[in-house]
């Protein structure tokens, strides 16, 4: 019994470790879309919808992310995930994203980011996938000049 147990625990292992070894980190594409949920006084809630592209040749289940939205190195908010997404290999997939925007530190920065047309927009994070009962947590880290004219919105409705 002890031998059985063994040989199925290296088995799996053996598997989960072949399965992620050329794992590609998905593409940012766009925002596509940017709305006000709820405004605040002192924090207000957005949802966002971000593009991005698989470009494995395996899908997977986002089920999990979250982490901090800073422009040019101000921290804005935090995002998570609204709800859990499927991931087909090599296509397209949106994510729906909450925002849960400081007020207060974008109020005190709106006359600065008003004034430009693109920032840096940097994202911290993790994001947590399962494929076949199997999950596992991917670091978020994208940084990248990005058009402002979508947040805008967010921060003078």
């Amino acid at each position: 019994m002890k031998n059985t147990i063994f040989t199925l625990l290296i088995a799996a292992m053996v598997l989960v470790s072949c399965g992620t070894a050329n794992v590609q980190e998905p593409e940012y594409r766009d925002i596509r879309e940017v709305r006000l949920i709820e405004l605040g006084l002192l924090q207000s809630t957005a949802g966002v919808d971000l593009v991005y592209y698989n470009p494995n040749r395996f899908g997977v289940q986002l089920t999990e992310a979250r982490g901090d939205v800073y422009v040019d190195n101000i921290y804005l908010g935090r995002f998570g995930l609204d709800e859990k997404v499927q991931v087909a290999k090599k296509s397209e997939f949106v994510i729906p994203a909450v925002i849960k925007l400081d007020m207060i530190g974008a109020l005190k920065n709106q006359r600065g980011i008003l004034k430009k047309k693109e920032a840096m927009v940097r994202v911290e994070g993790i994001a947590r996938v399962k494929k076949a009962g199997i999950t596992r947590e991917i670091p978020i880290h994208f940084e990248g000049m990005q058009n402002l004219e979508k947040l805008r919105t967010l921060i003078a409705p």
